[in-house]
């Protein structure tokens, strides 16, 4: 059989790789969409809900709703944060810091208080607050009906173990569905670290400042042998098995992404697709 050319091999590998990436995501998107939450979650009515209700996410926090709504009541930029990755927000300019500790002086939201997604971008206003319950903000369309709804519920278990349940709507023309569709994308990325920091917040654990950087680390340990295969790929005649590595480490970056998944987890697969990779590379194009 003929040797491919390196163009040949890269049209296989794009012509792989792409439909892997569609189909990967579009396999777990109805996994964040209501990640963490269960059916009774999804399906029951929260206050503000809008015609399309985008994505309902819920975590469990071994903490009373006394513990947790103190860090609910001061969410936002310029005030808790958004309790999310801080260094990416602040590479797009929305100079956000999320709060280690409670902020007394944001402890009393009123209906009516702007909440700014960034620094001078403040178009969200507060419409419900019912303490150790719910805390929620909407934006406008020009007409002045609610377009968008951000609403955080909190839904205790019992005596030690509260559900968070973040939710957000949309209404109808509120924006294009491709619009709304790209939006889940990095919602999901940031929403499911918030939900993850404010558990951590309320339960009381130290969180090491280095586990954001753990996280991207690993990211990019997933990403690497991914690479990696594809330079095997293109420059080896036994590309096939580069080729499955590649499409291996592009489904396990989507579940990192998107899935949120735990380190020690994480850690496996990054060491599953390393070992792949010198497994490939040491057999000298075999």
């Amino acid at each position: 059989m003929a040797t491919l050319s390196h163009r040949q091999r890269l049209w296989i590998g794009a012509g792989a790789i792409i439909p892997t990436l569609i189909l990967g995501y579009l396999g777990l998107r109805p996994l964040h969409l209501r990640w963490g939450a269960t059916a009774a979650e999804v399906a029951r009515p929260m206050p503000g809900d809008l015609a399309r209700v985008g994505w309902t996410r819920a975590i469990t926090i071994k903490a009373a709703p006394t513990a947790i709504w103190p860090w609910l009541a001061q969410w936002g930029q310029g005030r808790g944060g958004w309790y999310s990755y801080d260094w990416l927000e602040n590479l797009l300019g929305f100079d956000i810091h999320t709060a280690d500790h409670i902020l007394p002086e944001h402890q009393q939201p009123q209906v009516g208080d702007p909440l700014c997604m960034a620094r001078g971008v403040c178009n969200n206003a507060v419409f419900i607050v019912e303490p150790e319950q719910f805390f929620g903000w909407q934006s406008l369309a020009p007409d002045g009906t609610p377009a968008w709804t951000f609403i955080l519920g909190l839904y205790p278990l019992n005596a030690t173990q509260t559900r968070l349940v973040l939710r957000e709507s949309f209404s109808t023309n509120a924006m294009p569905s491709a619009a709304l569709a790209a939006l889940e994308i990095p919602d999901a990325v940031m929403g499911l670290k918030a939900l993850h920091t404010v558990k951590a917040r309320a339960e009381g654990t130290r969180v090491n400042p280095l586990l954001t950087v753990l996280e991207i680390a690993l990211w990019f340990g997933a990403l690497l042998p991914g690479v990696g295969a594809g330079v095997l790929m293109l420059r080896r005649p036994a590309w096939k098995k580069p080729l499955a590595l590649g499409l291996l480490a592009v489904l396990t970056l989507l579940a990192l992404t998107f899935l949120f998944p735990p380190l020690w987890l994480r850690a496996v697969l990054d060491a599953g697709l390393a070992g792949g990779f010198i497994w490939l590379w040491r057999r000298n194009g075999t």
